[in-house]
């Protein structure tokens, strides 16, 4: 799996920590930073358009609470960003919500725990283990939103 990775100062730890692990797990990695952090809003846009371009399956934007990587990352069409702050969150975000990007905050989350979040997060398959009536709910929804995203983002390709 192609996921991009990007971060501001307060998350460049926690990114570097995340990219460590998941590179020795297989995982194949674009770091949009890897010597320095850059800002958060051109840490946000980079993963978001990875993740648009689908270039990348999979993207994971950290700042120092994660909520600005995340409202960035959610103004791009197709690109679906959760903030997270618990390992529920993380897994959550994926099987109901079909996310590609996650969001995580330096400042809330440790080293260890935005690992194993991180893991949750990308071993997660939409649907998967979901009640028969859940997931049928679930699909509809998805699939009313991507069709509303074509209203508000009508001159981009579908």
């Amino acid at each position: 799996m192609k996921i991009i990775m990007g971060a501001d100062s307060s998350g460049f730890a926690l990114k570097n920590a995340i990219k460590k692990d998941l590179l020795k797990k297989g995982y194949e990695i674009k770091d949009m930073d890897p010597d320095s952090p850059v800002l958060f809003p051109e840490a946000a846009k980079a993963v978001a358009e990875g993740v648009q371009s689908k270039e990348y399956e999979r993207g994971i934007a950290i700042c120092g609470t994660g909520m600005g990587v995340s409202i960035i990352c959610n103004k791009h069409r197709g690109v679906y960003a959760a903030l997270c702050e618990s390992l529920y969150q993380a897994k959550r975000a994926k099987t109901v919500n079909n996310t590609n990007v996650l969001c995580m905050g330096g400042f809330i989350i440790g080293n260890e725990m935005g690992i194993e979040m991180a893991n949750a997060w990308l071993e997660a398959e939409h649907m998967l283990g979901l009640a028969p009536e859940m997931a049928k709910m679930v699909e509809k929804e998805y699939d009313q939103l991507v069709e509303f995203e074509k209203t508000v983002y009508p001159n981009e390709g579908d």
